[in-house]
């Protein structure tokens, strides 16, 4: 069937009236301002990402992590690529400075050393006498970088500088044996024992990031067997550094527990009451409730196994003799005999159990800790070439043979000497670089400007003031 054609629908009203409207012709738009007059801009495209071809062979995939992980592992190389570590980069005939360098770089393309990681990563290289400064005129352009190869962009854009020449000046390590030395456990032993300790304000898990950062580089150099002939000092840096997770734990734990019961009821009973109650520096100690100091004191001279002092003691009333500050190292630690244990437990006072820790022994001998002060070597304050003061027994399992502090302690006239206070404490590892000097300093310049003296104080002030006038 066929169906009818469609019929015209009529005009609306708006189409009658626009249809009866005349045109009008509106003209160009406005001119605007100049002021508000956009330029266009030719569109960017979108920027391709960065292929790790262009990064570098050995770069670090970016969906590896950062190379810090605890299982992580170096992914195998090529036989080309090992070749070029083994006969070009890392070549027993290339010096140590240059092959060195180059392993700062790789190790810096391999990890991802962000945030507080590169603070302590560059600290450690300044301790060993690297230039990690970027220099003032070494930035290099996009278009400088794209004609290179990955090796070539890498060592273009280093910042680390390992000179060994007298390029470096005094501040850095140039080759001058009798100035400088290789030595990584020393190395690794500064940094950790000193400059960590600043930058991390000795928070615990900030420090064990550091150490192992440290740790990190260390297994990437004997990894790929950088310098062979250093293996052994390598080997014994990571140590350094196994035993720094040891024992900083528990120098921490020590500034908690000092000075324990014992010392702290000797303090009490011997020394004046001001002197008793502001010797101790440690302001995390807590006396117990109820501190009895004669029970205390006595109970344990009396059960720990020292006849001789157990004799003199109770046989006058003791006094105060003397009192001395010296550094310490510890020699040897005895703690309480499994039989002292037991009769510790055992003790009772009138009706009640008491609850004493055992006491134990300590031997040390003269020591002495370094720092960016010259302080003058004191003699040792007693004839005997080594000390033995007393501890409790959550103090002595905290103390590690080497360990160091600057204590201040009492001498009573039967023989017996406890502590008063502690300055500092130290882990066996404690070493002070030379190297810590040289922070902040400049190289000297030649001035022909008379510097100040005794005939003439204000000379500096004189030149500021002219050269102000003239300018």
């Amino acid at each position: 069937m066929a169906s009818p054609p469609p019929q015209p629908e009529p005009p609306s009203a708006v189409e009658g009236e626009n249809s009866e409207a005349p045109e009008t012709d509106l003209g160009p738009p406005p001119a605007l301002p100049a002021s508000l007059q956009g330029i266009a801009k030719p569109g960017k495209g979108r920027r391709g990402k960065k292929s790790l071809i262009n990064r570098g062979p050995t770069a670090l995939p970016k969906n590896r992590g950062n190379g810090f992980e605890e299982y992580f592992a170096d992914p195998p190389m090529t036989p080309d690529e090992a070749n070029e570590e083994k006969n070009e980069i890392y070549s027993p005939y290339i010096p140590f400075t240059e092959r060195i360098q180059s392993c700062i770089q790789r190790f810096r393309s391999r990890r991802r050393l962000q945030g507080d990681r590169t603070l302590y990563f560059n600290e450690y290289l300044f301790l060993g006498g690297v230039d990690c400064n970027p220099g003032a005129f070494g930035g290099l352009g996009r278009q400088d970088l794209k004609d290179l190869t990955p090796a070539e962009r890498r060592e273009a854009t280093a910042t680390d500088i390992v000179y060994g020449t007298t390029a470096a000046g005094d501040r850095f390590y140039n080759g001058d044996d009798e100035a400088w030395t290789v030595d990584f456990a020393g190395v690794a032993a500064g940094f950790i024992s000193v400059s960590l300790v600043q930058l991390t304000s000795f928070e615990h898990q900030r420090m064990m990031t550091g150490i192992d950062t440290v740790i990190n580089f260390l297994r990437y150099i004997l990894h790929h067997d950088v310098c062979p002939e250093f293996e052994d000092d390598v080997k014994a840096a990571l140590r350094v550094c196994d035993t720094a997770c040891v024992e900083w734990p528990m120098v921490r734990k020590l500034y908690t527990v000092l000075p324990g019961n014992f010392n702290l009821a000797a303090a009490d009973l011997f020394c004046p009451a001001e002197t008793a109650e502001s010797a101790w520096s440690f302001q995390q100690y807590k006396r117990p409730d109820d501190f009895d100091p004669k029970s205390v004191f006595f109970s344990a001279i009396a059960l720990m196994d020292e006849p001789e002092l157990f004799g003199r003691i109770c046989t006058k009333e003791p006094k105060l003799e003397r009192e001395f500050t010296c550094t310490i190292e510890l020699v040897e630690v005895f703690r309480p005999s499994e039989d002292m244990i037991k009769r510790v437990k055992s003790l009772v006072i009138g009706d009640n159990p008491f609850e004493h820790i055992p006491v134990g022994k300590a031997i040390f001998k003269q020591g002495t800790i370094e720092d960016d002060w010259e302080t003058p070597a004191f003699p040792w304050p007693i004839a005997e070439d080594t000390m033995t003061l007393f501890f409790d027994d959550n103090i002595l399992e905290c103390m590690a043979p080497g360990m160091k502090a600057t204590a201040t302690i009492y001498e009573l006239d039967a023989g017996l000497r406890f502590v008063k206070s502690v300055e500092i404490i130290v882990p066996s590892f404690y070493t002070y670089l030379p190297q810590e000097l040289m922070r902040g300093y400049k190289e000297p310049r030649d001035s022909d400007r008379p510097a100040p003296s005794i005939h003439d104080p204000d000379a500096e002030e004189k030149q500021h003031a002219a050269a102000a006038k003239d300018g």
